[in-house]
């Protein structure tokens, strides 16, 4: 509701103004009335009213004074001065100020209702404006994110020095002036206690605290929220790097104060080395990376600088060489979790006994078995939908875990929860012509049905249907034609007063006296016999 104030020295004026508009109608409210210019000086200091209707002439202040006044306050309120006649130049002088609405006295009921119409569409072009310079400004805030999410993870996808496209990309899209002086990458990571825990608002708040504590300085930068973490891209003049140190130790203890309000996470700063060009970004990205990931032995909550770092690298290749890979192909293939579970446990121990071993070897490796198992389901026609999640679920375990026994332990269970997806989907699967070919025969036993004939409607061979129904069903596809016509005929012998060569009829037989034959054999009885016993 907009707030109404209603200010003029004679108090009937005042109640004749109120009364003579239904303000709800309006969307409006009536807060006070006022009878002197300070009064209502007072009022729109501490209320703040949307729409002013004073006399241009009251003990104390004037309404050009009160116009002055809410101008001054900053409020964007809306004045309609009353006048009498003889002070039109009041009135005009009101004008210059940006008053639009005037009236004369007396008040004209449809005048005023004209007046508040006017407002009111004002008020609604004006928002309706706002509105669209917001949208405006949050889609190029969003459009420039998005970009520098691009770059940013072009980077680190290609690992590749830039060109001067880029470059100039860089300056203008981006909207940077990057300097050729020094680079320095920083991912800021978030962990959290409560696995598979949505970080999104957590993210932005983090997001905000770097850019707050970056834009005090004179240095350019670019921020990107991945993952679970934010890149950082520095750029300054060379001979600052220690400064650059310890003013992101600034954004560090700020954003640990921030995650202290919630309960349960944690935020770690990897630190890449400097570097002279931003074509050698790409490197102090994954140095960065690389930093965080060894909070898995230096601790959450720190500060982690990869030139600081000393541990002990070791190729991949020296715990996945071919037979070993080859090893790995056959378990997925058979969709062995067992076999690979083991595999994954002893390697995790054995890189545990290097002395000062590198916790991006545990990555590595779960990332080279991650890359064999997905390769392996495609090749085997896997859903692409199951592949799709796989490929998620597991770089989650990588992101998420910060105890390597207990990542390596939640790895292998997500493989095993997919694996047992892909029995379970390859058994449906199997079973699937054999449930056609059921629904085929229960809905046309009566009819001369043959194996031909099912195996034509799902499109298989005959002899590959036999083999499967007998498989899954343990009797052959004419006992279980025969089962089902041999149900029918009970039920119509039963329920109905049809002759036996109707039912045999009805039942899927041309010959009533084979009907007769098959039905005592199967059944024990003689189909008249049979119906003795429900009459």
């Amino acid at each position: 509701m907009l707030k109404v104030l209603i200010a003029d020295d004679e108090k009937n004026i005042c109640l004749m103004i109120q009364k003579l508009i239904v303000w709800e109608e309006y969307g409006m409210e009536v807060i006070d009335l006022a009878h002197n210019g300070v009064d209502a000086m007072t009022i729109i200091e501490e209320k703040h009213p949307d729409i002013v209707i004073s006399d241009i002439r009251m003990p104390g202040y004037d309404g050009l004074k009160l116009v002055q006044k809410a101008r001054d306050l900053g409020l964007e309120t809306d004045f309609v001065i009353i006048s009498g006649y003889k002070y039109f130049e009041y009135a005009h002088r009101a004008l210059n100020l940006g008053v639009e609405h005037y009236l004369l006295k007396p008040i004209d009921k449809k005048e005023l209702q004209e007046t508040l119409h006017k407002i009111i569409k004002k008020r609604d072009k004006s928002l309706k404006k706002a509105e669209e310079e917001a949208q405006l400004k949050e889609q190029a805030t969003y459009s420039r994110r998005r970009m520098q999410k691009h770059f940013l993870s072009s980077i680190m996808e290609n690992k590749g020095a830039l060109s001067e496209r880029e470059w100039n990309r860089v300056s203008t899209e981006l909207q940077c002036e990057f300097q050729h002086g020094c680079f320095v990458a920083v991912f800021s990571k978030l962990d959290s206690e409560v696995k598979d825990q949505n970080l999104t608002g957590l993210l932005h708040r983090m997001e905000e605290v770097i850019d707050r504590e970056l834009q005090a300085r004179d240095e350019e930068y670019i921020n990107s929220i991945v993952q679970s973490g934010v890149v950082s891209i520095i750029n300054y003049r060379a001979g600052l790097m220690e400064e650059i140190r310890q003013g992101m130790e600034r954004p560090f203890r700020q954003m640990r104060r921030e995650l202290d309000k919630f309960q349960g996470y944690h935020v770690t700063i990897g630190v890449g080395k400097e570097k002279n060009s931003i074509a050698e970004i790409a490197e102090s990205i994954q140095e960065a990376i690389y930093a965080v990931k060894c909070r898995c032995k230096v601790g959450l909550d720190k500060m982690i600088y990869y030139d600081q770092l000393h541990v002990t690298d070791v190729p991949v290749q020296e715990f996945l060489n071919e037979r070993r890979i080859h090893e790995i192909e056959n378990m997925t293939e058979a969709l062995d979790y067992q076999s690979l579970f083991g595999v994954l446990q002893k390697k995790l121990a054995h890189i545990k006994t290097i002395p000062f071993y590198s916790p991006v070897v545990v990555y590595e490796f779960l990332e080279r078995v991650a890359e064999l198992v997905l390769n392996i389901l495609k090749n085997n026609h896997t859903k692409e939908s199951y592949l799709h999640q796989l490929e998620e679920d597991l770089q989650k375990v990588l992101d998420f875990y910060t105890e390597l026994d207990e990542m390596t332990y939640r790895f292998s269970e997500v493989i095993r929860k997919y694996f047992e997806k892909v029995i379970a989907d390859r058994k449906s699967r199997s079973q699937l012509p054999v449930r056609m070919a059921k629904q085929y025969v229960q809905e046309y036993y009566h009819k001369q049905v043959t194996l031909e004939d099912a195996a034509e409607s799902i499109g298989l061979s005959p002899a590959y249907l036999s083999t499967m129904f007998k498989k899954e069903m343990g009797i052959n596809f004419s006992d279980f034609l025969i089962s089902c016509r041999m149900e029918a005929a009970k039920e119509l012998l039963k329920t109905t007063d049809l002759s036996i060569a109707e039912v045999a009829d009805r039942a899927g037989y041309t010959d009533p006296r084979y009907f007769s034959k098959t039905f005592r054999k199967v059944v024990g009885l003689k189909p008249s016999s049979y119906r003795k016993l429900y009459q």
